[in-house]
């Protein structure tokens, strides 16, 4: 083999070309920046192949050297690595390393019903390489690609978030390219399952969008008198700079250590979640703000014996929660703001009350709320994640559950059984994480998601966090400390914690109800109108469905009935961005199912079968339209009653 000299064709080769290329993409100018700033490989070296194309070889730390394609033939190469995958219906693809690119220029020029490709490379500098080495414009100017360059296994677990609930509507699938096992080892192991742990995290929040999408718009408009009436939680933005904050959440460990908590009073911002409010009033200790976001009952039931006791406390809830946790509370309030369609719609009459970033669980919101407070650092408390000592939550937490683990006979598979209130033993899923003293400890799915998220969030701060619960899974990016020597350390200082609580309560926001109510009777209008075209729809599809029933070979006669049809759906399609913003969170489940048959391989399917799932998925949508409206007209109607 013919070696060559690689720093030649970054001068005369094809690195300025591919980098024009690039240019051209959305995310083009970010990517640049980053591959300008990274050096050359010093542990690979560019190897002409018989063929006459180039292969890497690249030196190991143990001296070793991989060549990351063929020495005779590359494509050739490619072409049998992807055939080994079998990718006739997948429609959503991962590819973990790039190498020189030769596997996915194959994926790209055999599989056309890929919709996308997202490429992980982490090797960097790699990349860098390859674009001075081949003319990889096929693949970077392709719509279908997403580039992700980066070494950091959380750091890639950000990047695939936003991109990971696309690929739950087909099938998605991991293609692993080999050499960077053999490079990079059990980091290789880390990577796949930070692509993983994204996509479950997806799961688990898509599964609760669709189940719970209408709640979360009704308890909006169920809590707009609140929102009128209290001051956001921006007016606590900033107002704790550099003091410490301590955020408690009800897992197992604070047993062990909320006595602690009396030496921190005053001297370190205490936030606690609504579950752990009762064991922290029980132990004499009276947190600074209680934070409470879930949308059902059991976020009131929490408060059930202790409600008369907030008088002096602060709250912090965002406009989802169960309004009963709102309007129940004694004490100040403070308004949440998220990112939903009805949140920014409401702000146009009632201001920013400040963003937060909600995540899956209170304690996320909770974490959010010291960070964007200024407090550092940031010390967690009962964020066990998973179930030491058998029970789900400490001594006075609601709901306190048994928690044990069962192993099937003839499999072996180990599960996790909870007691119920009535006395059975319930069967669930579960999960292996590795706690504070690394070892394997056994957790639910649920909590599995809140861990990915937690490191999601502790990824992308620069403010110091302290995992101080003595107990629980290992949360990635904390340093971990007992509270008595947090305390010690940190906790030194007095400082007027209530004071500045009761400062940013006093705040008078500006709010224009009249102009609410007036937009309000508008809206309520125009979802009237949706109704009406959704009702006419569904009798079009219903019109398309029977005749295929009678097998009617006239194909103008269902082609008319396709296009009345379409033009209902355009009708609708031009109403504002925002209202259908509305029907899109309401009609969640219909909209994923709808998408999941765009998803299917109809190159497949005869003329007659994609005629009748463009029906079917027709029908979803006019489906989903006439109960997103019908429910919204009266949680509307209901909403304006109680601020006129």
């Amino acid at each position: 083999m013919k070696r060559v000299f690689s720093r030649e064709f970054f001068i005369d080769g094809f690195y300025k070309k591919n980098l024009s290329v690039l240019e051209e993409r959305k995310e083009g100018k970010k990517l640049i920046e980053k591959i300008e700033s990274l050096p050359f490989p010093q542990n690979a070296e560019v190897v002409k192949t018989r063929k006459g194309p180039f292969t890497l070889k690249v030196r190991k730390e143990d001296g070793g050297e991989i060549l990351f394609h063929s020495a005779y033939d590359p494509f050739k190469e490619a072409k049998n690595f992807i055939t080994g995958y079998n990718l006739e219906d997948t429609l959503f693809l991962i590819v973990i390393g790039f190498g020189l690119g030769y596997h996915v220029e194959e994926i790209l020029r055999t599989c056309p019903w890929i919709k996308l490709v997202l490429i992980i490379e982490p090797c960097p500098s790699f990349f860098k390489l390859a674009l001075g080495v081949l003319d990889l414009s096929f693949i970077l100017s392709s719509p279908k690609v997403k580039l992700v360059l980066e070494e950091d296994p959380l750091k890639i677990k950000k990047e695939v978030l936003p991109l990971a609930e696309v690929f739950l509507t087909g099938k998605s699938s991991i293609v692993l390219y080999n050499p960077y096992f053999y490079l990079l080892k059990d980091k290789m192991s880390q990577i796949k399952k930070s692509v993983q742990d994204a996509i479950f995290w997806s799961v688990t929040n898509l599964t609760t969008n669709i189940a719970k999408g209408g709640v979360f718009q009704k308890n909006i408009l169920l809590n707009i008198p609140e929102v009128i009436k209290n001051p956001g939680v921006k007016n606590l933005f900033g107002r704790f700079k550099n003091k410490p904050a301590i955020c408690v959440a009800a897992g197992p460990s604070l047993d062990k250590n909320v006595h602690v908590l009396h030496r921190a009073k005053n001297r370190a911002l205490i936030i606690c979640v609504d579950a752990a409010l009762k064991t922290l009033l029980e132990k004499g200790v009276k947190p600074d703000i209680v934070v409470s976001i879930d949308y059902g009952i059991g976020a009131r039931n929490l408060f059930n014996g202790v409600m008369d006791k907030t008088d002096d406390l602060f709250l912090a809830a965002d406009p989802e929660v169960y309004p009963r946790v709102l309007s129940d509370f004694k004490g100040k309030k403070f308004i949440i703001n998220i990112r939903k369609p009805l949140t920014r719609w409401l702000e146009r009459f009632v201001g920013d009350k400040g963003l937060l970033n909600k995540g899956a669980s209170v304690a996320h919101t909770a974490f959010s709320l010291a960070e964007a407070s200024g407090a550092n650092p940031i010390v967690l408390v009962g964020q066990d994640l998973c179930y030491p000592g058998g029970v789900t939550h400490a001594g006075g937490a609601v709901p306190r559950k048994k928690i044990a683990v069962g192993v099937d006979k003839k499999t072996g598979k180990k599960y996790l059984l909870i007691r119920t209130e009535e006395g059975n033993w319930v069967a669930r899923d579960l999960v292996m994480v590795e706690d504070i003293y690394g070892r394997p400890v056994p957790t639910s799915p649920d909590m599995y998601s809140y861990l990915i998220y937690f490191e999601r969030l502790i990824g992308s701060t620069k403010t110091k966090v302290i995992d101080a619960t003595e107990g629980g899974a290992r949360i990635g990016g904390t340093e971990i400390m007992p509270l008595e020597k947090v305390v010690e350390k940190y906790c030194q200082e007095e400082f007027e914690v209530r004071k500045i609580l009761e400062e940013a309560a006093r705040v008078k926001e500006e709010v224009d109800l009249d102009g609410l109510r007036e937009e309000m009777k508008r809206v309520i209008l125009k979802l009237r109108e949706i109704n009406f075209y959704a009702e006419q729809g569904q009798k079009a599809v219903a019109r398309l469905q029977e005749g295929f029933k009678r097998k009617i070979s006239n194909y103008r006669e269902l082609k008319s009935l396709a296009s009345e049809s379409n033009r209902l759906q355009e009708k609708i399609g031009k109403f504002e961005e925002y209202i259908r913003s509305f029907l899109e969170d309401e009609m969640y489940s219909h909209l994923y199912l709808a998408q999941r048959r765009t998803n299917l391989r109809l190159d497949k399917f005869s003329k007659r079968k994609k005629l009748i799932n463009q029906m079917e998925k027709v029908g979803i949508f006019y489906e989903g339209v006439k109960k997103a409206t019908t429910k919204l007209i009266k949680d509307f109607e209901f909403s304006l009653a109680s601020i006129s």
